[in-house]
């Protein structure tokens, strides 16, 4: 084997070496943005706001440093490691704010891809239809209804983007997932709003009775 052939073999190497290495610390990066992610939205089922900023502030910060990572590969870039991990971290930042300013955050405001940013608010919706039930349950239908509304405005955004697969992959699947979960949330507040009226209907009867 020639001298130069020797190093370009140390070259190639010393290259895959280096994609090795970037694979790892991708790989962990994302990891860490998806569980950061995901603590900040079970702290908000838990109405823990400290928890959720905390959460929030460690996946904004894991997330930049995933970005600084990848962002000279273009091919890690686009990769599902690391669009998944800006998914994540777009679902649980729009959760919150529509949570708690009732405000619909745009992929500018977080400088977020567009695609993460409309697959995170497709997952949005399944979050939003936890809290509505969770408010159905403790008697909070005014912020119930709110809510709806919400997921409401995300399925007819969702439903502006009539792209095929070669563009946006998996708008479609997203599209119908998120209309089922409407429809299914629409159904739980319906039968709980009737159920308050019969309940007040009883008591306001009671009163009568008494």
């Amino acid at each position: 084997m020639g001298s130069d052939l020797k190093k370009t073999i140390e070259r190639m190497r010393r290259h895959f070496d280096a994609q090795e290495k970037l694979r790892e610390r991708v790989l962990d990066l994302s990891r860490e943005v998806v569980r950061a992610s995901s603590r900040a939205i079970s702290a908000m089922h838990r109405r823990d706001s400290a928890t959720v900023r905390e959460a929030l502030a460690h996946a904004k910060s894991a997330l930049a440093s995933l970005s600084s990572a990848a962002k000279g590969s273009p091919a890690w870039m686009e990769s599902g490691i690391v669009q998944s991990a800006y998914q994540e971290y777009c679902e649980a930042r729009l959760v919150w704010a529509l949570i708690e300013q009732g405000k619909l955050l745009k992929p500018e405001e977080f400088r977020v891809p567009y695609k993460a940013y409309l697959g995170g608010l497709a997952d949005a919706a399944g979050e939003l239809r936890r809290y509505v039930l969770d408010s159905i349950r403790a008697d909070r239908v005014d912020a119930a209804e709110r809510t709806l509304g919400r997921m409401e405005d995300i399925h007819e955004l969702l439903m502006s983007f009539d792209y095929p697969d070669a563009i946006l992959p998996g708008m479609r699947r997203r599209q119908d997932m998120v209309r089922g979960v409407l429809e299914k949330t629409r159904g739980d507040l319906t039968a709980a709003l009737r159920q308050q009226k019969l309940e007040r209907a009883l008591e306001r009867a009671k009163g009568r009775v008494r």
